[in-house]
């Protein structure tokens, strides 16, 4: 039931933009609405649950300064266009800067594989998260905001494959060794 429902806050605020946008006046406004169901959907199974999702706090306050960015920027659909993207850009930012001044994120216990280098992990997933920002910040400049809300579903669900496959291939790499060297 929960995959299911973050496959729903993932996939229909594609589906509420093409059902806002014939009724507003512009495409910031349609997206607005758009990410502003979802976010209220999370805030009331927060409320009911008493329980706080994380990724929904993360998602809700880039959603929020998204709107606010684009206000002061005269209604531009742009930042509402990247709120996902921020936050991956953040996130793989962070685990690259502690990779890089060697207090890595201990992704290892995380991901369940003690013997797994941290500072790899930590390079391997923020250069994935990154390759996504940039990604969606290219496909958002370049494309109609209509053909971009699809685009983005797509390489955001591309981009989290190709990423989950090279973590896959590392750890059971990793858990080879570990388990060739305990025998």
């Amino acid at each position: 039931m929960k995959a299911l429902r973050r496959v729903a806050v993932f996939a229909v605020p594609a589906v509420l933009y093409f059902a806002a946008r014939p009724f507003t006046t512009s495409d910031t406004v349609a997206l607005a609405l758009a990410g502003a169901l979802p976010l209220a959907y999370q805030v009331l199974v927060g409320l009911v649950s008493r329980r706080v999702d994380r990724w929904a706090v993360l998602s809700g306050i880039s959603f929020v300064l998204a709107c606010v960015v684009s206000a002061l920027a005269g209604g531009s659909a742009l930042p509402l266009k990247l709120p996902e993207a921020a936050v991956t850009f953040v996130l793989g930012l962070v685990l690259l800067v502690a990779a890089l001044i060697r207090r890595p994120v201990p992704l290892g216990r995380l991901l369940k594989a003690p013997a797994a280098d941290d500072a790899t992990l930590g390079v391997l997933v923020g250069v994935f998260l990154i390759l996504h920002a940039l990604l969606h910040l290219a496909l958002a400049i370049a494309l109609p905001t209509s053909t971009y809300v699809v685009a983005g579903r797509l390489i955001s669900w591309g981009t989290l494959a190709v990423g989950a496959t090279v973590l896959w291939i590392y750890l059971r790499r990793i858990r080879a060794i570990a388990a060739g060297a305990a025998s």
